[in-house]
């Protein structure tokens, strides 16, 4: 009798501590499945956001827009060549936004000195229909480059942008300071 004691101890011991195993496992999994979920909702954000972006510039006449969460640089053709454009380090402070506008040069020539306008706001309407307002400009300088291909940083302070709405940034007019 004690033996059979002892074995149905052992064989209880053993299936409490396999239940517990796998619900070790099922809680693993649920972690790896909330952490998917939330890269697929960030992912599903960034791909509306991207498919925005690359809709209004099909439709831009005057320069390239960028918005805050795309991710994706969008190409100009300028007075000083096809650049490169993106938007990095973008971070809310008391005053809106601030971020980085990274401009690339496509060619293996150095960008020469230049100026130009970045425009922000908000977007109402559609990508379809839409208006921009609360817009607000800066002008932008950037020394020329020594090395090819460039690269140039310039930081922006978004006053007023409202990351809560649908925010846009459009930079152009961008020329050569010293036209030749």
């Amino acid at each position: 009798m004690t033996r059979r004691y002892v074995r149905l101890l052992v064989l209880s011991s053993l299936f409490t501590l396999s239940a517990c195993a796998q619900q070790t496992e099922v809680h693993q999994m649920q972690k790896s499945v909330s952490a998917l979920n939330q890269d697929m909702t960030k992912l599903n954000q960034e791909t509306v956001k991207i498919a925005q972006q690359n809709a209004l510039n099909a439709k831009s006449t005057s320069g390239v827009y960028l918005l805050p969460g795309a991710n994706t640089p969008a190409r100009l053709e300028s007075q000083i060549g096809t650049l490169s454009m993106s938007l990095r380090n973008i971070a809310q402070n008391a005053d809106g936004l601030r971020a980085t506008l990274r401009i690339s040069g496509e060619s293996n020539d150095p960008l020469p000195a230049f100026s130009g306008t970045v425009e922000w706001g908000e977007i109402q309407g559609t990508t379809d229909s839409y208006q921009e307002v609360n817009v607000k400009n800066q002008l932008i300088n950037a020394p020329a480059s020594v090395l090819a291909p460039s690269d140039v940083d310039i930081p922006l302070q978004l006053s007023g942008a409202d990351p809560k709405q649908p925010v846009f940034i459009r930079i152009h007019d961008i020329q050569p300071v010293n036209p030749q």
